[in-house]
């Protein structure tokens, strides 16, 4: 992998060196750690299947535009958003990035999600 863009940490945004032209926005469970209380208080693990939630959640409520322009490939331990739209990737970094950074909004995304959108 290939970082081409560090400003969303915690999360890592980056092109696969196996597969140009295709990104990937990442957030490992290392980081997930750090507002997993968030998520427990919702009565959610906040896990990478429940940040997919999240991601569901801003898109639906900031980005409409952003749906369908990337996939999600999450795990257990790893949020993935990828897809050939590093623009609408970078996009959604930077609103799941300002989520991280404020619990306020990120426990206000996980209310208003879907509750299907969890784990």
């Amino acid at each position: 992998m290939t970082d081409t863009d560090n400003s969303f940490s915690p999360l890592r945004f980056f092109e696969y060196d196996h597969d140009p032209g295709n990104y990937c926005l990442m957030l490992s469970d290392m980081r997930m750690v750090d507002v997993s209380d968030v998520f427990e208080a919702a009565g959610h693990l906040g896990n990478g299947y429940d940040w997919t939630g999240v991601a569901r959640s801003v898109v639906r409520s900031d980005a409409p535009d952003l749906a369908d322009r990337f996939g999600y490939d999450p795990e257990a331990g790893t949020f993935v958003a990828y897809g050939t739209d590093p623009a609408a990737l970078r996009q959604l970094g930077g609103l799941l990035q300002g989520a991280f950074h404020d619990r306020a909004k990120l426990a206000e995304l996980i209310r208003s999600a879907e509750p299907d959108w969890f784990d």
